[in-house]
């Protein structure tokens, strides 16, 4: 906790602290690990205490949903008895209501007979999609007539750029790790 105030006080402070030499990066470091290890200090804790609180509403829930159960196959067969009476009974409380309500037809698809069934309809498309990947590893190794030049991807048989593509350099991203 005193850890977490003096990175506070650091902080607030008018004059900034800066690393301009290898001691204080050492140091800087070492508050960054520091930090680091209160952060998964906390976040063990706090998953702990999630187990527990989510094993409670479990086990308070798994009664709950008992009793729920029980009563909604009391209604579900009070309804359809009473249904069968009169096909447009509906029933209203204080407490709540019954009533039904027409869904619709669920299909089940076999795509795969369907495919070989209608494939030369509208129903079926013939999508073409690039892969990414085989491109990319193709043009980087020069192969498959396809070759990298700059920022552009060449075809080494007409030597023709490839539009549609064009290679961004990205920056160095800078890593920052310690030790536990």
């Amino acid at each position: 906790m005193a850890e977490i105030e003096e990175l506070e006080q650091v902080e607030v402070e008018e004059d900034r602290f800066i690393v301009d030499s290898p001691e204080k990066a050492d140091w800087a470091l070492y508050k960054l690990r520091e930090a680091n290890k209160l952060i998964k200090q906390n976040e063990k804790i706090a998953e702990e205490n999630h187990e527990r609180v989510d094993k409670w509403l479990e086990r308070e829930n798994s009664k709950a949903n008992a009793s729920k159960e029980y009563f909604e196959g009391l209604l579900q067969e009070y309804f359809t008895n009473e249904r069968a009476k009169n096909s447009k009974f509906k029933f209203s409380s204080p407490n709540g209501t019954l009533s039904s309500r027409k869904q619709q037809d669920n299909w089940i698809y076999e795509e795969n007979k369907l495919v070989d069934v209608l494939k030369d309809t509208e129903f079926v498309t013939n999508v073409p999609k690039l892969e990414k990947g085989l491109f990319k590893k193709s043009a980087k190794k020069g192969l498959d007539g396809l070759s990298v030049v700059g920022n552009k991807v060449i075809n080494t048989n007409t030597g023709e750029v490839i539009d549609g593509v064009q290679i961004q350099e990205q920056p160095d991203k800078i890593v920052i790790s310690t030790e536990d």
